[in-house]
């Protein structure tokens, strides 16, 4: 196992961080932010069922993110480049209410994304793990950009990494036993359906240098990371926005 340990979902995130590394934790999801690149290490969060209701529109309210300390990108720092402000944790899941859209356009949860893939392949994925979370009930979600040295540079305020390869980590419960898959995708790569983007958890952690899972006992983690079926996820889910109720958008 790698350089970070993400106790996430069910136990405490660790206390001890990368340097460079603040951890963020909001209601509806938490974030690593690497004050080095000036975008996130990671976000994590649940994605329910329950949860994907139709309480609140869009609002595209981009701004700074005032609980990283260092100072997060600004909106000025996209302005102009030609690059589209890339979600990690999409706003289509969050339509819950209106705090937990709101929280999506903290420019921490952004990054420099090419506009053909932003509004493409990554959408696409977006809708797959929505639709996943309505056939499964409940998935748990981590995504992020691998950050290495000598990424380019963009911004104004600040100078922000431009990664070019972005995972995303998806955990289910299957009664007593978890399944996992993750996905890898270069922003420069077009595949034909999102299967050719699918890999193992490990080889993810690997390339970008994460450690996922640490609540799991030691030899389901091995059995969940090492391998993956794709006949046991439906990459034809589809999914509705189910209708909103006041008990559960709070």
């Amino acid at each position: 196992m790698k350089n970070i340990k993400l106790f996430i979902l069910l136990l405490s995130l660790p206390l001890t961080l990368l340097a460079r590394e603040e951890i963020i934790k909001r209601k509806y999801y938490t974030l690593s932010y690497n004050e080095d690149h000036e975008v996130a290490n990671w976000v994590s969060y649940e994605l329910e069922k329950n949860n994907l209701r139709n309480c609140t529109k869009r609002t595209n309210s981009f701004r700074i993110d005032p609980n990283v300390s260092t100072g997060s990108a600004t909106p000025n720092d996209y302005a102009n480049s030609g690059f589209d402000r890339g979600h990690l944790v999409p706003a289509g899941d969050m339509k819950i209410s209106a705090e937990a859209m709101r929280d999506t356009f903290f420019m921490s949860n952004m990054t420099p994304q090419p506009g053909k893939f932003n509004q493409g392949r990554w959408v696409q994925l977006e809708n797959l793990m929505r639709a996943w979370a309505s056939r499964y009930e409940k998935i748990w979600i981590v995504t992020g950009p691998v950050l290495e040295k000598g990424l380019p540079t963009m911004g104004k305020d600040n100078q922000i990494s431009i990664p070019d390869k972005y995972f995303k980590v998806i955990l289910r419960q299957n009664g007593n036993s978890y399944q996992g898959i993750a996905f890898l995708m270069e922003t420069s790569v077009p595949h034909a359906n999102l299967r050719a983007y699918t890999m193992s958890i490990n080889e993810v952690e690997e390339i970008a240098q994460l450690d996922f899972f640490q609540f799991l006992d030691n030899r389901i983690e091995e059995q969940v990371e090492g391998s993956f079926d794709l006949k046991n996820w439906d990459f034809n889910a589809k999914f509705e926005y189910l209708p909103c109720q006041a008990s559960v958008a709070q």
